[in-house]
């Protein structure tokens, strides 16, 4: 229920305000942006606040699962990338679906091998799916002149 309060509050964001389209305006051409006046330094440092908040309440809904100690996310950055490469760079519908694919992708392999074997083989797939879409799932379509 947490996460989908967050993915709701963050899509709202991106969507529905000002500080949203500035996001995504500097996403799609940067240099266009700052002609525009976006202070595209302002946006990347209110969007890696907003990340870090995030972050933050991730740890804390990950500590009330089982104890905290130095190495509590180790075993969750690899499924992290994963996520963030398959669902493409850019796009929050694609790193929702890519997300939900690797964690069942994890859930369903773990009960016929062990957890690390599990992961290894969720990178295989995401290898060979990256063969296929190199690009991951969605990306953001930006103009050119190359």
């Amino acid at each position: 229920m947490l996460a989908l309060a967050c993915l709701a509050g963050l899509a709202a964001l991106l969507k529905f305000t000002s500080f949203g389209r500035r996001i995504r305006a500097t996403v799609q051409n940067r240099a266009l942006a700052e002609t525009m006046g976006v202070s595209t330094r302002r946006v990347d440092r209110m969007t890696f606040f907003i990340g870090s908040g995030l972050a933050g309440v991730a740890g804390v809904a990950v500590s009330l699962i089982g104890g905290t100690n130095a190495n509590l996310g180790t075993k969750y950055i690899i499924p992290a990338f994963l996520v963030v490469v398959a669902g493409g760079l850019g796009q929050l519908k694609g790193t929702i679906i890519a997300a939900w694919a690797v964690g069942l992708s994890l859930a369903f392999l773990t009960q016929w091998m062990s957890g690390s074997l599990a992961v290894v083989a969720v990178f295989v797939l995401v290898v060979i799916f990256l063969q296929v879409k190199p690009q991951g799932l969605f990306t953001v379509r930006t103009r050119g002149l190359a």
